[in-house]
């Protein structure tokens, strides 16, 4: 879109798409009526995902942008981060209501509409999920020193375990050339991981040379406007309130739409499909467009940098412990050919088979005692020895680097099998339970491509279901009073999940199973077994009150039935066998396993295998070493009572690891 704002002399500066640029793509969460988007597009890149709640607001961006080309979310809480495209910049304007001055400043302890104030996890999981290479992200001055600062350093330290160097500064607009003071908080990010020699600087200041009454077209005693807000309205010209009032020629005017429009620097034609009051609100909740392209000019620019460094050959790829142990498994399983089968306990059997070609996402791996041969999608065939693709001394130090080393690192073996394998990850989406697809050979009979899950103990213990928002289970609240709300979320201890459970009962608090917050999760549950979500629900509230350990087997001590105890046993094993091979929380499932094998590396780094062929093992094993794990209740949302239409309700999540131990 053409931003050719004002007809006057003094005019923004000259928009000029930066070049390469046309290969960038974003996402614009929280988007609002298009802020970001307008911004990014006129730079050159491209829009391939976008989220906003509200109809009116997703009204006026589909007036002005064409949502044929990308899907324009109505709920990023209803969508994995796995489902949303690849992109090289997250935009977000994230909700600042419970952050404002003007607001309630309840942060992320907002309960109102949703628990708006924890929508910044969101970003956080797009984040760690997609990795993009930048972000960007806007919000009211007073997140800064939100709960004396508290929430501000939370920010950052969630960003930066997410893997970025992140930088921020409050910006005015005013500062840009632009009359309307709008001090906000930016926040830029990029990846650590291949960032080398990247120095972000925030854009500049430019000196003032349009004014409000340019803003009017006609002479108004305020060479900079007030901060256009949402709400307040009514407040007389010479009220410490007022932000709408203006003297015009000596006249007392209320800003209107052109002249908000211009405050925000959107263009003239941009199109409000919606009433004048909603178009005022919308252009006080949106960004102010001039700022952000000031600062997605210096984004651009250095990602700019990252992909020139990212062509570069001698770049070196920093990656995580679990990245790392799925490229050495694939290694040490080419190398050894023979893997052995595991018992119930983990140990070694002498049941074995014999692995003859790998097949990843990119090619085809045929094994053989003395080479192996890649063949490419072009089915063109790259033959190595593989004596010279691998060795024991390779193995054994690969081994030594993951096992002593912490958080994000590179390793010159890894990084050169990945190029000789032509991998740089061993499978092609994120909704495939298999890593690695492997045929081999069993007591003379060929298994073909068999879907296979690797899940390795050298670092933290594995996850078999992650914690979200899709994993949270909700609890109607009987018999409590109201009042005793506040005092009960305020239970701030070690063990505070627990001791809030605790308090509502000796309140007089009753919890009972609702449903789970994702339908289609349930929905899913229910296919595996028809009172799985109420089983899972009872096994999560015991666990949480400490009434057993953290086992997930240990469940079925609390039961005094035993003949019902093992029923639910028998369900609880089909549960963790379709979880590891079938179940996404937020996909419908059709009831099929798109894996049934098991490539476990165990923490003296030897492979052990586990396969639906011996399928009471198979279950045996990951039921008894199945755990429920503890996940941050803030950024999950769960853990508080709030309150919705006059019913008191209580979120318990789900998340399993296993473990070893």
């Amino acid at each position: 879109m053409n931003l050719d704002l004002f007809p006057q002399d003094n005019v923004l500066s000259e928009i000029i798409p930066l070049n390469n640029v046309q290969e960038l793509r974003f996402i614009d969460l929280f988007a609002g009526i298009g802020g970001f988007h307008l911004a990014l597009s006129d730079l050159g890149a491209k829009c391939v995902f976008a989220s906003e709640k509200d109809s009116h607001a997703r009204s006026t961006y589909q007036a002005n942008f064409d949502t044929s080309t990308f899907e324009l979310n109505q709920d990023i809480r209803k969508i994995a981060p796995d489902q949303i495209p690849d992109h090289e910049i997250l935009c977000a304007g994230f909700p600042c209501q419970p952050f404002s001055q003007a607001g309630l400043k309840k942060g992320f302890q907002d309960g109102e509409d949703s628990e708006r104030g924890n929508l910044f996890f969101c970003i956080v999981d797009i984040l760690e999920t997609k990795k993009p290479l930048g972000f960007i992200l806007e919000n009211v001055r007073h997140l800064v020193n939100h709960d004396e600062g508290q929430t501000f350093q939370t920010i950052l330290t969630l960003l930066d375990q997410a893997g970025y160097t992140v930088y921020h500064q409050i910006l005015k607009a005013s500062d840009y050339n632009v009359p309307q003071h709008r001090p906000r908080v930016f926040l830029v990010g990029f990846r650590k991981d291949i960032i080398q020699n990247i120095h972000f600087n925030f854009p500049q200041k430019k000196p003032l040379t349009y004014t409000m009454s340019d803003i009017f077209g006609e002479s108004c005693e305020k060479q900079v406007g007030f901060t256009l807000r949402v709400g307040g309205k009514g407040s007389k010209i010479d009220d410490r309130r007022n932000w709408e009032f203006y003297r015009v020629n000596g006249e007392v005017k209320r800003i209107g739409l052109v002249e908000a429009q211009r405050m925000m620097t959107f263009p003239d034609d941009f199109q409000f499909p919606v009433s004048k009051t909603q178009a005022m609100k919308q252009l006080g909740n949106s960004v102010c467009v001039e700022v952000v392209r000031q600062v997605a000019t210096q984004v651009i620019k250095n990602i700019q940098n990252i992909v020139i460094q990212q062509e570069d050959s001698q770049m070196t790829i920093k990656r995580n412990k679990g990245e790392l142990s799925e490229i050495y498994a694939l290694c040490k399983l080419i190398q050894q050919q023979f893997i052995a089968y595991g018992n119930e306990y983990a140990e070694i059997t002498d049941k074995t088979i014999q692995v003859i070609k790998v097949h990843t996402y990119k090619n085809e791996i045929c094994l053989s005692k003395s080479h192996l041969d890649i063949i490419e999608h072009d089915n063109n065939v790259k033959k190595i020895a593989l004596n010279s693709f691998i060795t024991e001394t390779d193995i054994s130090q690969m081994l030594d680097t993951i096992q002593q080393g912490k958080s994000t690192f590179s390793h010159v073996i890894i990084d050169e099998k990945v190029n000789l394998l032509g991998l740089d990850k061993s499978k092609g989406t994120s909704y495939e339970k298999a890593d690695i697809t492997i045929s081999f050979v069993e007591e003379y009979k060929v298994f073909e491509q068999q879907g296979t899950s690797i899940k390795s103990f050298l670092g933290n213990s594995p996850t078999l279901l992650n914690a979200s928002q899709a994993t949270n289970f909700i609890f109607k609240i009987n018999g409590l009073d109201v009042e005793k709300i506040d005092t009960i979320n305020s239970i701030k201890t070690s063990a505070k999940i627990k001791d809030r459970i605790l308090a509502i009962e000796n309140n007089g608090g009753a919890l009972e199973f609702v449903e789970c917050e994702n339908q289609v999760y349930e929905d899913t549950l229910r296919k595996v077994d028809s009172k799985m979500p109420e089983i899972l629900a009872d096994a999560l509230l015991g666990f949480f009150k400490k009434s057993f350990r953290n086992r997930l087997c240990e469940y079925i001590t609390m039961m005094e039935d035993k003949n019902f105890a093992t029923q639910i046993e028998f369900r609880l094993k089909d549960f963790v066998k379709s979880t590891m091979f079938g179940i996404f929380p937020t996909q419908v499932w059709d009831g099929k396993l798109s894996a049934n094998s098991v490539l476990l590396v165990n923490q003296q780094g030897e492979l052990v295998f586990y396969h639906t062929n011996h399928d009471h093992v198979l279950k045996e094993f990951f039921y008894q070493h199945t755990f429920f794990d503890t996940p941050s209740s803030t950024r999950h949302r769960f853990g508080s009572i709030y309150q919705e239409n006059g019913q008191l309700y209580f979120k318990l999540n789900l998340q399993l690891r296993l473990a070893m131990s």
